[in-house]
């Protein structure tokens, strides 16, 4: 059966009847039918302002309802939260050309940031983004400084401090709230870039190295602002301080190399030394060194790392620095993949098969590639590998699977 043709044969009256019908019984085809009467220029501007705002009004009605109900419930189904997104995005480019009157920014504002303060919908996020799209006059932004003084969280408070500074343009109030509420690094490096922006850069230099003394945490940017300072000004030395100062507050690879290049020459030497000395003293950080043994061919000191550090629970795979040992040591790899592959067999599970079978084909593999003693590894076989395929049959079972 062809509707299409069959429609075809339709009188006028009775297309108008089924159009009608259909616009009353289903929603969606009542705004499919407006859609197409706007596209083609049938409304007056008067009843397409009206479509635009009955869209609006339905639409975020649905939207704020939901979120409602998340907040409540602390989440909900994902194809609610679906419509939510489409209507906003509906509702958002109706903003964008014009076609809603301004009192719906502010209305849209104030029922959005009811919700954003309850802070259970998993809507947050989006719900701001929504927000800097809306707003757009100072008024709106004043609305929204008064719903977040009513938080006290932090996070907040750095959203009022944004909002004075880049919404408002208000540089006094930013400076004024952001001196009184100086805790973690990253506040006063962003109070120190401010200061720079203004031209003081005298106490921008003071404000940073007072945050270096009492930051709370988050100083990584204050390190780097400083340092930055301290060899634009030619201060050189204080520079190569901070960056070992910054080096033994959070080490890492990057600052270790950063500290040896900025190093005058004379000084590199022991620049290297006393920073791997610390890393040395400092076993936490074992894996750094590592990895500075590792890129500088410290090859005894690797070994070290490797064979005496706990793996009671990392049996996975030889890591790259075992594969570079390999070669280096072949005699002490091959005791220290025995040993991993006694401690797994023991656990008595496939798993653990598995991963000895991984180690397994590394014995093998120095005996005949490295050290070219193949007959060492048909010892190894014979009279340790064969015996536990004997007594552990999912053992056998997981080397015919996996050995090749």
């Amino acid at each position: 059966m062809n509707i299409q043709k069959i429609v075809q044969r339709l009188s006028r009256d009775e297309l108008l009847e089924l159009v009608l019908n259909l616009i009353r019984s289903d929603k969606r085809v009542q705004e499919w039918v407006l859609d197409f009467l706007e596209r083609n220029g049938c409304l007056t501007a008067k009843e397409t302002a009206q479509k635009h705002n009955r869209e609006y009004r339905e639409k975020f009605a649905e939207a704020i309802g939901i979120i409602k109900e998340f907040n409540m419930y602390g989440g909900g189904p994902e194809e609610e939260e679906d419509i939510v997104y489409e209507h906003m995005e509906t509702i958002l480019a109706l903003l964008q050309d014009g076609h809603l009157p301004e009192g719906a920014r502010e209305e849209m504002i104030h029922a959005l940031m009811e919700q954003y303060l309850e802070g259970n919908s998993g809507f947050e996020d989006a719900i701001w983004e929504w927000i800097e799209q809306i707003a757009s006059t100072e008024t709106h932004w004043r609305t929204i400084v008064d719903y977040l003084e009513s938080l006290g969280d932090r996070y907040y408070q750095s959203l009022i401090l944004d909002i004075y500074r880049y919404k408002l343009d208000d540089a006094h109030t930013y400076e004024q709230r952001r001196a009184q509420q100086l805790r973690y690094g990253s506040d006063y490096v962003e109070y120190a870039l401010f200061l720079e922006e203004k031209g003081d850069r005298d106490k921008a230099l003071e404000i940073a190295e007072k945050g270096l003394k009492e930051g709370e945490g988050a100083l990584d940017g204050l390190y780097a602002y400083l340092f930055k300072r301290y060899d634009e000004m030619g201060e050189k030395e204080k520079a190569l301080q901070l960056l070992k100062q910054h080096f033994f507050h959070r080490p890492s690879y990057e600052l270790y190399q950063q500290a040896i290049v900025y190093a005058p020459p004379n000084q590199k030497e022991t620049v290297k030394q006393e920073l791997y000395d610390w890393l040395e003293s400092h076993p936490v950080h074992a894996f750094l060194k590592a990895k500075i043994d590792y890129s500088e061919g410290n090859s005894e000191a690797l070994l070290h790392y490797v064979t005496k550090r706990s793996r009671a629970f990392d049996y996975s795979s030889p890591s790259t620095y075992e594969r570079y040992l390999n070669k280096h040591y072949p005699l002490e790899m091959i005791a220290y993949y025995k040993r991993i592959v006694e401690a797994l067999l023991a656990e008595r599970k496939r798993s653990a098969y598995r991963r000895a079978i991984v180690f397994i084909k590394e014995i093998e593999h120095v005996y005949t590639n490295i050290l070219k003693e193949p007959n060492k590894w048909d010892f190894y076989f014979q009279s340790f590998i064969v015996p536990h395929q004997h007594r552990l049959p999912a053992f056998l079972d997981e080397w015919k699977k996996h050995w090749d």
